[in-house]
């Protein structure tokens, strides 16, 4: 893996060249070789090539946190910040502890004056964890009610406190779980203003007024498309129309596009 940018201590790089080490090692043989590669031409200062490897590692399928995470610094040596904004964003979608991720992440928001989205409570509550962990928490809990009601049905144990303790906890997890799946789908819409600046307008035209003005790495919530133009939720807790090369969506749909 690179390294974040502002650290230059010896032993923070010694740390990062065996995390990288290890993240090679779970790669297809020929996607570590490219891994590799490209990790190479980043520390010999060659940024735009190590870009392109980075995006074959993509675009053949190999996404993952240390990917995106990789490719965000080499975004952010070739001075686009908004594209280093969401690359950092999709490594944290894939790996959301990703410690090196959320520190350059803040560190170019906090460079470009990004806006973001207000804080919900659903945000507050949910645990930053992936929706695979919900999805089988969701499922190990569903059955643990299953059993245990079946349990206490064939064997008379209705009264037992324990079994009915362990049925609420499992209940109230499910519940959570579902809960963060939901908030999942709903942040599918999320972008990333990717340009230097974006002008938010009450309308899909050029000439239409002003909503708001969203610097590189600003959050919005792409409601619909029309055309060329993208309806978002802004970060001034209010909404307007944006051209869609603009922005782009954390979320990727198919493996490798960015």
């Amino acid at each position: 893996m690179t390294f974040p940018l502002q650290m230059r201590s010896l032993a923070g790089r010694l740390g990062l060249v065996l995390l990288a080490t290890l993240c090679a090692c779970a790669l297809p043989a020929s996607a570590a070789a490219t891994f590799d590669s490209a990790n190479q031409l980043y520390d010999q200062g060659k940024f735009q090539d190590a870009r392109q490897q980075y995006e074959q590692l993509l675009s053949s399928g190999q996404s993952s946190a240390n990917v995106y995470y990789n490719l965000g610094n080499a975004d952010y040596r070739l001075g686009s910040k908004g594209q280093a904004t969401l690359d950092y964003e999709r490594a944290l979608a894939l790996d959301p502890a990703h410690p090196e991720a959320q520190a350059n992440l803040k560190l170019v928001r906090e460079q470009c004056g990004a806006l973001l989205l207000p804080v919900t409570w659903m945000d507050r509550i949910v645990l930053p964890w992936r929706e695979s962990v919900y999805v089988v928490l969701a499922t190990v809990s569903v059955w643990t009610i299953i059993l245990a009601g079946a349990f206490m049905w064939l064997w008379r144990r209705t009264e037992s406190l324990g079994l009915w303790t362990l049925c609420l906890a499992s209940l109230l997890a499910a519940g959570y779980s579902g809960l963060a799946l939901w908030h999942s789908w709903q942040n599918r819409g999320l972008g990333i203003v990717t340009e230097k600046e974006v002008t938010a307008r009450l309308a899909p035209a050029d000439r239409a007024g002003v909503v708001e003005n969203l610097p590189a790495g600003s959050r919005v919530l792409v409601l619909s498309e029309r055309g060329e133009w993208v309806y978002c939720e802004l970060p001034g807790q209010s909404r307007g129309w944006m051209p869609a090369g603009s922005v782009e969506k954390v979320s990727v749909d198919k493996p490798g596009k960015s």
